[in-house]
């Protein structure tokens, strides 16, 4: 008898193991099956993004994207692409150029479908719009002052050659990282590999526009679309992968941070403070545009004939080398000197400062990083690029747009059935006025 109920123990402990190693395999085979040094199929070669906040202090937000096809074999020709925004809490999505035929929302995706296949060396160049909300926190680093974090739709396959996000500046006290000013915008530059994401944050005084305790990111959850009765199937995968994570990810990771824990001797006992950090940056514009010869108008960063940068020079000046540095001590740009060519251009940046408590001793390790305009940026996962901003959900999609994006033919498209794509809303197109 002992030995049949020892026997019984074994086959349950292996019919355990099993089960685990097969969900184990179920969800990493289809990664692991996947070339490694596969060739793009695409490329970014603009993707701009323009921001502009409301009264309401939603956000109107256009996306302009030059989408170049570079293989049109392993996937087909370009048909329709998958774009992340920040989160469901969105409306008016508009399409704002002709090839565009309809957008089909998916809550924190759309699907952008073309007029045409596009296939290898051509680009699909098309432009929409949209107003978002739910995308700021009230007094998260700061007292008094409300933080939007924002994080573009980033590719896992395809590089952007050049991300720009054009911020409206009207009233905006402190940002990060730093950036350019041009025309009352702020400019933010990157270009980004394949899976890299750029995220962005701008502050603003509580008082500037009608924030909302219960509009803030990750309030108010996300919008019911509807569901039919093929959805079960998809809540029955959910439900697998949350027990995955609740009886192996998380153990996993405990383990990993006691070990850490014992390696570094930090502790547990941590709080993060914010230190106000200026950056100043010397600029030097030209007398006249050295494209066509015409003079350079006060604070224009560009020639108004011809469009050409009438920026000379920048570079960092530090507080030391300044004559009176308490008159460049707040956000903006100031006239140096009587030289009416050159300026310094000042940013307030809050930087967050995380103090460890450990048994061996105490101190203060800075956690915070600057990054420059056209700066390149890597992050290794979503959880890295939101932990300190949001809480992400499935399919890493939260408040502060950490959504990724795909086109027609890539593996998202064929992993979730056409059930998940049915109930949605679908927005037809809508061409800009002239």
């Amino acid at each position: 008898m002992r030995t049949e109920r020892m026997i019984k123990k074994f086959s349950a402990a292996a019919v355990t193991v099993s089960a685990l190693l097969l969900i184990l395999m179920l969800v990493f085979t289809p990664a692991l099956s996947m070339p490694a040094y596969a060739a793009p199929t695409d490329e970014i070669e603009h993707f701009i993004i323009t921001v502009d906040v409301q009264e309401d202090a939603s956000l109107l937000m256009t996306y302009h994207i030059d989408w170049k096809v570079l293989d049109d074999d392993a996937y087909g020709p370009l048909e329709w692409v998958d774009i992340g925004i920040p989160n469901s809490h969105h409306s008016d999505v508009t399409a704002l150029t002709e090839n565009i035929t309809n957008i089909e929302d998916k809550g924190s995706s759309l699907n952008i479908y073309l007029d045409r296949e596009y296939y290898a060396d051509e680009v699909a160049s098309f432009e929409f719009s949209f107003v978002q909300d739910h995308m700021y926190q009230i007094d998260r680093y700061v007292d008094g002052e409300t933080v939007f974090a924002f994080t573009p739709a980033w590719f896992d396959e395809i590089a952007i050659d050049d991300l720009t996000i054009r911020w409206n500046a009207d009233q905006a006290g402190a940002w990060q990282p730093d950036c350019l000013q041009d025309g009352g915008y702020l400019v933010f530059s990157a270009s980004l590999d394949a899976g890299d994401r750029y995220p962005i944050t701008v502050a603003y005084p509580n008082d500037a526009f009608a924030f909302s305790v219960d509009r803030q990111a990750g309030g108010g959850g996300d919008t019911d679309y509807g569901g039919t009765d093929d959805d079960d199937e998809i809540f029955a995968v959910i439900g697998g992968l949350i027990v995955l994570i609740v009886f192996v990810v998380i153990p996993i990771y405990f383990i990993i941070k006691f070990i850490q824990w014992i390696a570094e001797g930090l502790g547990f006992g941590t709080t993060t403070r914010m230190e106000k950090k200026i950056v100043r940056t010397k600029i030097e514009y030209y007398e006249n545009c050295p494209n066509c010869g015409a003079p350079r108008e006060e604070k224009s960063a560009k020639c108004t004939y011809c469009g050409r940068s009438m920026i000379k020079s920048t570079e960092t000046i530090e507080e030391k080398d300044l004559d009176k540095p308490k008159e460049y001590s707040k956000t903006g740009l100031y006239r140096y000197g009587n030289d009416r060519n050159t300026y310094i251009m000042v940013n307030v940046v809050n930087t967050p400062v995380r103090t460890s408590y450990s048994s061996r001793s105490s101190g203060s390790r800075s956690s915070g990083s600057s990054h420059s305009s056209r700066s390149h940026t890597s992050h290794s996962s979503c959880a890295s690029s939101c932990a300190s901003s949001c809480a992400c959900a499935s399919s890493c999609a939260c408040a502060c747009a950490c959504a990724s994006s795909g086109r027609a033919g890539c593996s998202v498209k064929e992993f979730f059935k056409d059930a998940i794509h049915r109930g949605r809303v679908r927005v037809e197109s809508r061409n800009r006025t002239s």
